[in-house]
Parts: C-alpha cells; structure tokens; sequence
C-alpha cells in the first residue's frame, strides 16, 4: 500500500503567510491515504536573520580569542610559579649552604684552637702527617674526587706503625665533622646552581616567545577571520536578494512579453478577419448586397413582430443573433 503526503512549504515572508494558509487549505481536504500538510518556513529563516547570525559569529569569535588569551595567561602564569618556586627552593638551599659555611667556620675555629692547645708547630712534621692523614679522610668520599699516590699510601702505612698523637687524633675527628658540612656546602652549592639555570632558561624562553604576544596576535587572527566571514555573509546575503530581484524582474519582463504576444495574435487575427471581409466586399455583386440589406431589413421586421405578439421585452432577448445566411 503506497501512502502519498502532499506537503506544502512556503518560505515567503511574514505578510504573505496568510496567502499560504489559503493556498494549501484546498489541498487539505484529501482522504487518510493521501495526508497533506502545510509548513511556513519563512520562520525558520526569520529565527537567524543576517544581523543575528553576524552578532553570533562574532561572539563565537570573540569567545575563541578570549580562550586564546586565557590559556596563555594560564600558562604564563604556571611559569611564574615554577619561578616562585624554584627562588623559594633557592631559599632554602641558600640557608642551607649558609648553615654548612657557618658550621665550617667555627670547626676551622675549633681546629685552630687544638692546634695551639697542643702547640704544634705547622711546619712540623706531626702537622704535615696530621695534613696527609686528613687526605686520607677526603679519598674515602667519592664526591670529593681525591686520591691518593702509592707513596702517600705508603707513608700513610709508616705514620700508623708509629701511632698517630693524641693531636692528629682530635684533629682527625675535627676534620671527620668537616668533611660532612663540606659535602652538604657542595651538593647544596650545585643545586642552588641548577635551580638559578633552570629561572635563567625559563626567563629566556619567556622572551624568546613572548607567549602573551603571541596569544594576541592569534586573537586578533580570530577576530580578523570572523570579521572576514562575516563580510562574506553580507556579500552574500547581498548577492541572493540581488538574484531573487532579478529572477523577479526576468519573470516579470515574461509575463509582459506573453502578455504582449497575446495582444499581437489578437490584433493578428483581426486584421486577417478585416482582410478576407474586404475580399469578400469586392467579389460580391452589388445586387447581391442590395438583397443581402433588404433580408436583414425583413428579418429584423419580424423579430419586432414577433416581440410585439408575444409581449416581449427587447432585454428577454438581448443577445440574439441573427443568421445573415438566411
């Protein structure tokens, strides 16, 4: 079973509607089988005029800059913080480094004065052992890099077998201490380096690309190319209201030229008729049209008769035409 729908869309303005609701309630009336309908489109086409769709277009664009802007600001800000960050760290490192520098000093203080407790002499030769002893200390930590010749090993060997003094012992566990604030004072020192070179690179980064004149420039971009389709839109909502015009006009230039072709068969024909009537004028005897009057003139006499009997009005009959070929 094949079930047709008429369906009626009419996209002309808002005044005419009522036209398309006269227009498709004759089509209306079919059986079940043969549904019709209706439909006026020229609101949906009212709903997004021009100005609304460039109004919208732009407030898309101007959103998508916004976003542009936004991100970087975001971005831009979360280098800021890694620089809050790392000059925080530089703090902290910083105050460490001076902790382990003050701690150096005041064992360098403690040592000096072992030395002039037991008041040795430092071109002795129980300070220049004490020297090569410490040595020894500083090759047992990889970080310090030192080490040692096979004839400091040997005279390290030689001290031993002799004993070390009560002052190369105090002296040795000075230096122990030593070595531990050192080793902080050094890895700290590095890392205060590194975190200067990581705020040095980001800054340079930062000027290199200039994030936030970059973003601008791709707002502006945004903006120009919707400024762009938006001059588009209006030079083609231009070109369709310039072709509707048109067609309006070529249809109307139609209908004058059917119009006026109609009036030249009319005019056509009734010099075609006036022709042959001349012909017929000249052929035709003058007694022929002498009788051809009187007939007419008897026949017009006797449908006057005719009215008068019958009480006829000359109105009952208008319209009555008479056979000339009687």
């Amino acid at each position: 079973m094949n079930i047709q729908s008429n369906i009626t869309i009419f996209t002309g303005d808002t005044q005419s509607r009522s036209q398309a609701e006269r227009a498709g309630a004759d089509r209306n009336t079919q059986d079940s089988k043969g549904k019709s309908a209706t439909f006026y489109a020229g609101n949906l086409l009212a709903e997004f005029p021009l100005q609304d769709r460039l109004q919208q277009r732009r407030a898309q664009a101007q959103e998508r800059a916004m976003k542009i802007v936004s991100d970087t600001w975001d971005g831009d800000r979360m280098i800021d913080e890694q620089i809050q960050e790392s000059r925080d760290r530089l703090r902290e490192l910083r105050s460490t480094y001076k902790d382990a520098q003050d701690s150096l000093r005041a064992l360098e203080a403690k040592s000096n004065e072992w030395t002039a407790h037991y008041e040795v002499d430092p071109d002795s030769q129980e300070q220049q052992d004490l020297e090569l002893l410490k040595k020894e200390q500083a090759s047992q930590q990889p970080w310090t890099g030192v080490q040692l010749t096979r004839e400091e090993e040997a005279k390290l060997a030689a001290i031993r077998d002799k004993g070390i003094t009560e002052y190369q012992k105090v002296q040795l566990e000075v230096n122990e201490e030593t070595l531990i604030h050192q080793k902080t004072a050094f890895f700290t020192g590095r890392n205060i380096e590194k975190e200067n070179a990581v705020i040095r690179g980001i800054r340079l980064e930062r000027l290199k690309k200039d994030p936030m004149v970059k973003a601008q420039k791709e707002a502006d971009q945004v903006m120009e190319a919707a400024r762009d389709e938006a001059i588009g839109m209006i030079v083609e909502e231009a070109k369709e209201h310039i072709d509707q015009e048109q067609e309006k006009k070529e249809e109307e230039a139609e209908a004058i030229e059917e119009k006026k072709e109609e009036q030249e068969e009319v005019l056509e024909k009734r010099r075609e008729d006036e022709e042959e009537l001349e012909e017929l004028m000249k052929d035709m005897p003058l007694e022929e049209m002498s009788d051809l009057k009187n007939a007419q003139t008897e026949i017009q006499q006797e449908i006057q008769n005719l009215v008068s009997k019958m009480n006829l009005v000359a109105e009952d009959i208008k319209g009555a035409k008479v056979d000339t070929n009687i």
